[in-house]
């Protein structure tokens, strides 16, 4: 009759006295099963798991996506309310002769009296209105990128950083058709130059020059500050001809010894 038994016989070399252990077969191949099974557990939880696993991701992924489009609409739809309310600002303050001013294009007619308010006549000189002064000293941070492929992205004009409370120079001689606070750029002026011209201020400590205001080239309409979206004392700066952006650095190309912009280090 065969054994109902495994034995297993230890035999050490210093001592005579053997030890053994002995298992009945039916417990050893109870064992033996208990790891086959385990074995194919582990297996099959990987196959039905990786596939879930891929689902998640691809799921969260999705989620990541979804959410970074919500933001970039919440995003332009602030620029887009910014945008209008400037809009229905700068309409306000210059009614119908705004149209009348940008249709004025001889050089003759553009260096006479233009009736922005009823109250005064404010000259606007055809050589004042174009950006000319530098409006603060300090460094390039950021450049202009208005990249079609990142509209969140979008950054129309340059940012430079500069010392806070440090005056902020209307570029050229104009009429301030907007002089308030907005969520992502804080306390912002801008000013309007005749033929079409228009700059734009951001992040002020304060404002100095209030709307309707006539300045000229070189005044001081503001302060450096970091109110709004800002990481520091900076200032926002946007020049804008007939509803097209333009490079201030092409204005201004003696900023381009101060530039220290991400853009700078990429190109050199």
């Amino acid at each position: 009759m065969s054994s109902s038994k495994f034995t297993v016989i230890l035999i050490p070399d210093s001592d005579n006295r053997n030890r053994q252990f002995s298992v009945r077969y039916v417990w050893l191949w109870s064992l033996v099963l208990l790891v086959v099974l385990i074995i194919i557990g582990v297996i099959g939880f990987g196959i039905y798991s990786v596939p879930k696993l891929k689902d998640y991701q691809a799921m969260q992924e999705k989620y990541d996506k979804t959410v970074t489009e919500r933001v970039t609409v919440m995003n332009l739809m602030d620029d887009l309310q910014r945008m209008k309310y400037m809009d229905r600002q700068i309409r306000k303050s210059l009614g119908t002769d705004l149209a009348l001013i940008q249709k004025t294009t001889d050089t003759e007619e553009i260096s006479q009296n233009i009736h922005l308010d009823n109250s005064e006549n404010l000259p606007i000189s055809y050589m004042e209105n174009i950006p000319s002064q530098i409006p603060v000293d300090g460094f390039v941070t950021q450049r202009m990128n208005t990249s079609a492929f990142s509209l969140d992205q979008n950054h129309y004009g340059i940012d430079i950083a500069a010392v806070e409370g440090e005056p902020v120079l209307a570029s050229a001689s104009g009429f301030v058709v907007f002089s308030d606070w907005t969520y992502d750029m804080g306390n912002v002026v801008i000013l309007y130059h005749g033929d079409g011209y228009f700059t734009h201020y951001g992040h002020h400590q304060n404002n100095i020059k209030k709307q309707r205001d006539f300045v000229k080239r070189g005044d001081v309409i503001a302060l450096v500050g970091s109110t709004g979206i800002t990481t520091g004392p900076h200032l926002h700066f946007e020049i804008w001809k007939e509803g097209k952006v333009l490079d201030p650095l092409e204005f201004f190309p003696g900023y381009t010894k101060t530039d220290v912009s991400p853009q700078y280090h990429e190109q050199n």
